[in-house]
């Protein structure tokens, strides 16, 4: 049964997008190159390090754009973007937006081109997702965090996909955009890009 509640609506979509994506394991980033991971879309469970790794390369490649990305950004606690404080305030300067998604457990930075959507209270909490879109441009990391009591001694783990499809990426920008209708504007469609 379908429902209108925009967070039902955005674990639905990821639910459903899923089982469409390849299984891989957390060795696939040591056995190819940046220019190989891409072009693959993949499903997987990995650790804190390796989202670190593919959220890099996002968010590298919105900065490297040839003409300007959006990009939005899920800490799921504000105070996890402190170690990445001068990375992302680079970012905040090269994107035509960055939008942060999280609880305000900190102060939000003071860096341009930002938008905070407080995830408080919401079941976006448990998701870290990335999704740099814009023309010639579509890259998303949506991923849940899986982490229990039983596997606490080994940090944070993350179920999800990775992918480079502009149809998924659009999805999520209006899936966003009904969350949050005020702060993300409805996403250009890929078509019009």
């Amino acid at each position: 049964m379908l429902t209108r509640d925009p967070v039902a609506l955005f674990i639905q979509f990821f639910q459903r997008a899923l089982p469409t994506f390849s299984p891989q394991a957390e060795t696939l980033l040591s056995q190819v190159s940046e220019e190989d991971l891409q072009t693959r879309q993949f499903r997987y469970i990995f650790s804190v390090n390796t989202m670190i790794h593919i959220s890099h390369m996002i968010e590298d490649a919105a900065v490297q754009a040839v003409r300007p990305a959006e990009l939005h950004v899920s800490f799921q606690y504000l105070s996890r973007i402190e170690d990445q404080s001068l990375r992302y305030e680079r970012i905040a300067t090269r994107v035509t937006g960055l939008w942060l998604y999280a609880v305000p457990d900190t102060q939000l930075p003071s860096w341009p081109n930002i938008y905070f959507m407080d995830t408080s209270n919401s079941a976006l909490v448990n998701y870290w997702f990335l999704v740099a879109y814009g023309p010639g441009l579509s890259m998303t990391l949506l991923a849940e965090e899986k982490s229990s009591e039983t596997n606490k001694p080994h940090g944070r783990v993350y179920e999800g996909f990775y992918t480079f499809d502009e149809e998924i990426a659009y999805k999520l920008l209006n899936l966003l955009h009904l969350i949050f209708p005020a702060q993300v504007a409805p996403p250009v469609p890929p078509e019009l890009l």
